[in-house]
């Protein structure tokens, strides 16, 4: 398993608003089913794009030939385009252009979201598990770690596999402890939720600027060596 794509999943699985959608689910009177659903389609979606991807570029980048100079070409590139991306968002954030814009309203925004979903169906759970947990900068990163470790198709899709099930891994434990320890979910997950919407302006950009500094730096040495 690749140790980059690994942490990458441990980071995505505790993006805020996946946390904020399954903080609203626990305020309804079962909150076990929109969950569930809202996990195995997050699953389901990020899986179909996660395999397609390996399968599709595997051969395209040479993933088992790892040695051969075109194909880590090909990553390397890929690498620098993903890290100089994130970095050009991390700044476009922290400046507030992009994401920070329009916060004093988002309070307002949040609280109408988790508002609309204190009574979801098994088909809303799903829909927003679809959409939210849609391929973005993170999980292409950790597919392009996946490939760099030269596997085969058959290793290549586990690899997806335990690197999606990490990504979802923040509401999946919110579902076991639904199960298990109904009284505590609540608690911990608005926890978690209150201290990363509290941190979110140095959070945000610092995590997306190391990643960006990471990939272009290696996508860098590489096609210079």
């Amino acid at each position: 398993m690749s140790v980059e794509a690994a942490v990458l999943g441990l980071l995505s699985a505790f993006r805020a608003t996946p946390l904020a959608i399954v903080s609203g689910f626990l305020l309804t009177r079962d909150p076990r089913r929109p969950i569930a659903a809202y996990v195995v389609a997050g699953l389901a979606v990020s899986l179909a794009v996660g395999v397609a991807v390996v399968l599709w570029l595997g051969p395209a980048v040479g993933a088992d030939e790892p040695t051969d100079p075109d194909a880590s070409t090909g990553r390397q590139v890929v690498d620098l385009v993903l890290g100089v991306g994130a970095v050009a968002y991390a700044a476009g954030y922290a400046s507030g252009r992009l994401a920070l814009r329009g916060d004093d309203a988002r309070p307002r925004r949040t609280a109408a979201l988790l508002e609309r979903l204190r009574t979801p169906s098994i088909p809303v759970g799903a829909a927003a598990g679809a959409v939210t947990n849609l391929p973005g900068l993170f999980y292409l990163a950790g597919l392009v770690a996946i490939l760099e470790t030269g596997a085969g198709p058959v290793n290549a899709v586990v690899q997806v596999v335990v690197y999606t099930v990490l990504r979802l891994g923040g509401p999946a434990v919110v579902l076991v402890l639904c199960v298990v320890r109904p009284q505590q979910a609540r608690a911990l997950t608005d926890t978690v939720s209150a201290w990363a919407v509290r941190h979110r302006r140095l959070l945000v950009p610092g995590v997306l600027a190391v990643l960006g500094i990471y990939l272009a730096a290696k996508g860098l040495v590489g096609l210079l060596s």
